[in-house]
Formats: C-alpha cells, sequence, structure tokens
C-alpha cells in the first residue's frame, strides 16, 4: 500500500506541469520536435515513434525482470500450500534480456525497425526439500516491423505498427532438475525458462503522442497473435496471444534530462496444446492450459538527450524502474517483484 501510494504521488508529480499547459489550448502555436529529451516513449515501449527520412538509429537496451514467490489470482501463496499442490515449488526468477534495436526512416511517414536479444534466465526452486537452481542462456526471438504516420500535425502524432516475430529462440530448453539428479541425465524446463515461443507471429500496434513546452503525453497499445505450433513434445504447443497498453507522461528537466512516469498493463491466453513431456504436477508452470492473466505495473524513469556541441551528441541513455501494482493469474505463477531498464541509442 506504501509502494503504491508513492507511486500515485509520482504521477501526479510528473503529470501536473505537462497537463497544466496541455497543447490542446494552443494546437497551432506548438510543433512536435524530436531534438528533446522527452521525444522517446520510456524504455518498455518499442516503436513509438516514426523517423526523420534517412534518420538512422540503433540502440541496445538491457532489461532485468525479478519475480518472487507463486501468485494464484491475486493473492500469493505460501510455501506449504504451494508443495502441496505441486512437487516443486519456484521461489525466485531472474530474467535478464540483452536487445539490441535499429530503426531507420525509409521516408518522412515509413520507418523499418527490427530487434534481437539474448536471454540470461535464473530460477531457485524447492525441490525434494532442497533448494534447485537453474540457469538457461538463449537467443530470443527477432522481431522485425514498420511504422506507418497516420497523422503528424503540430503537435500531435499517431502511427500504426505491423510486424512479424522469427522463431529464432529456444522453445525447450534443458537443465540439471530434480528429475534429471534420478535419472542422471538433463530434462526439460518448465514453459517460463523457454525464451522463444517456436512459432511465428504477427504483430499490431497503435501509438500517439502529443507535446508542449512542459513535456509529453504518449499511449501505445499492441498485440502479438502466434500461428502454428513448435516442435516440442509429441505434438508441440502454441504461445498464447499478448496484448500490452502503455501510457506515459514525460516532464522535461530542462534541454537534457526529462522524467518519465506511466502505466503498462499487459495480458496473454494460455498455451494452446502441450509439451506432454513435462509432468503437470510436478510445477506450477508446466501446466501450459494455466498460464494466462494479466498484470499492471508503473515505469518511473529519466532520459538523458547529450547535447549537440557535447562529443555524444546524438546519443540518447535511459533508466527505468518498474513497480508491480495489480496481479490476476488464472493459474498459479510466480509473481512479478521489480524491474531495471537500461537503454543507450545513437542517431545517424
Amino acid at each position: 500500500m506504501v509502494r503504491r501510494s508513492l507511486i500515485a504521488v509520482a504521477l501526479v508529480a510528473v503529470a501536473a506541469p505537462v497537463a497544466a499547459q496541455s497543447p490542446m489550448q494552443e494546437p497551432v502555436e506548438w510543433t512536435w520536435s524530436a531534438d528533446r529529451p522527452d521525444s522517446e516513449a520510456p524504455l518498455g515501449v518499442f516503436g513509438a515513434r516514426t523517423m526523420e527520412a534517412g534518420e538512422f538509429r540503433i540502440g541496445y537496451r538491457y532489461y532485468q525482470t525479478n519475480w518472487r514467490g507463486v501468485w494464484f489470482e491475486r493473492d500469493s501463496l505460501d510455501l506449504a500450500t504451494t508443495l502441496q499442490l505441486y512437487d516443486d515449488a519456484p521461489l525466485t526468477r531472474s530474467d535478464v534480456r540483452h536487445q539490441a534495436s535499429f530503426a531507420y526512416g525509409a521516408s518522412d511517414a515509413l520507418t523499418i525497425m527490427a530487434r534481437a536479444e539474448f536471454a540470461v534466465i535464473e530460477r531457485e526452486t524447492i525441490a525434494n526439500g532442497s533448494l534447485l537452481r537453474t540457469s538457461v542462456q538463449e537467443l530470443g526471438d527477432i522481431e522485425v516491423g514498420a511504422l506507418y504516420s497516420l497523422y503528424n500535425q503540430g503537435a500531435y502524432r499517431m502511427q500504426a505498427q505491423v510486424g512479424a516475430i522469427v522463431p529464432t529462440g529456444a522453445s525447450t530448453t534443458y537443465a540439471d532438475t530434480t528429475m534429471a539428479q534420478l535419472g542422471g541425465v538433463t530434462t526439460e524446463l518448465p514453459y517460463d525458462m523457454r525464451p522463444g515461443g517456436g512459432v511465428f507471429g504477427a504483430i499490431l500496434g497503435l501509438s500517439g503522442s502529443t507535446q508542449n513546452e512542459s513535456g509529453s503525453i504518449g499511449a501505445q497499445f499492441r498485440m502479438r497473435t502466434n500461428f502454428g505450433s513448435n516442435g516440442a513434445g509429441t505434438d508441440g504447443f502454441t504461445p498464447g496471444d499478448e496484448y500490452e497498453a502503455t501510457g506515459w507522461v514525460s516532464y522535461n528537466m530542462n534541454s537534457v534530462v526529462s522524467v518519465a512516469t506511466g502505466v503498462r498493463w499487459q495480458s496473454w491466453g494460455p498455451i494452446e496444446g502441450e509439451d506432454d513431456r513435462l509432468n503437470a504436477s510436478g510445477d506450477p508452470h508446466n501446466l501450459a492450459g494455466l498460464l494466462s492473466g494479466q498484470r499492471a505495473m508503473m515505469p518511473v524513469g529519466i532520459n538523458f538527450l547529450f547535447p549537440e556541441d557535447s562529443n555524444f551528441a546524438g546519443h540518447r541513455l535511459s533508466l527505468e524502474a518498474v513497480y508491480s501494482l495489480h496481479t490476476d493469474y488464472e493459474g498459479p505463477q510466480l509473481g512479478l517483484d521489480w524491474g531495471l531498464n537500461v537503454g543507450w541509442s545513437m542517431g545517424m
């Protein structure tokens, strides 16, 4: 409760000066500009604005997401209850993703973009009364796409997004687990320890933003739909569809630094099919049909745009902390604890 109250205060503090001088009051006198620290969306948002014709931008993002305790619906389950339901009880998980991206302005209206990542996933689980640590280091899926400007007048911008998921990530991972200790061989890990889906997917999105002299306000909605089935197990499985909506507000401290906050909502459907090599009663994340739900988070970040007269002109640096606000799971799953994102990009 204290964390949520403090976060609400932070949101109001950032939003107040921007809303007080909303560009809706004087829409003709202000023009949207990319040469400001608040022109980039928060790190958790991908593809929020188009590039100018001929502009090329490369970037690196570090995402760390930490999970703790098993949650069901809106409540956490204690360890004893989890072990009554399953053979193993996950305690914590850390997802680290190293992501490289690029965007190119094919024209003022069309931007081509792509991103790829390398994932490091570590988990602690109580198994047979002992603490078991497992780790996975694998490539993730590749996303390619395009942004098309729908509206670009004065202080307002809106663009549509289309893209595709290329299944380069591992949809099956292995490690020494409880089963392996008994049999002397490695075994398949639960679905949450797999950085790839093993199937192609389609991305659709819509985003927009507006600026005034104090800062900017923006929003984005994205959905991912997966097609086909991978080769995991006898018949394979298809990851559930995913939906994400983010709204943010940024305030310029000066021409170099801006602070931002907002709300991010995610929803995901159950896995269709299953990897029949997984024991349904062995781990909460082995139950494909119950791994659905939704959550709400609040990112709080700071952006740096290096001045034109510096040696790092054109470079951007961003930091973002992510806090959990709400969780509602259809089946038992690890609960989001907190996240930390760091990003760098350079335009040419």
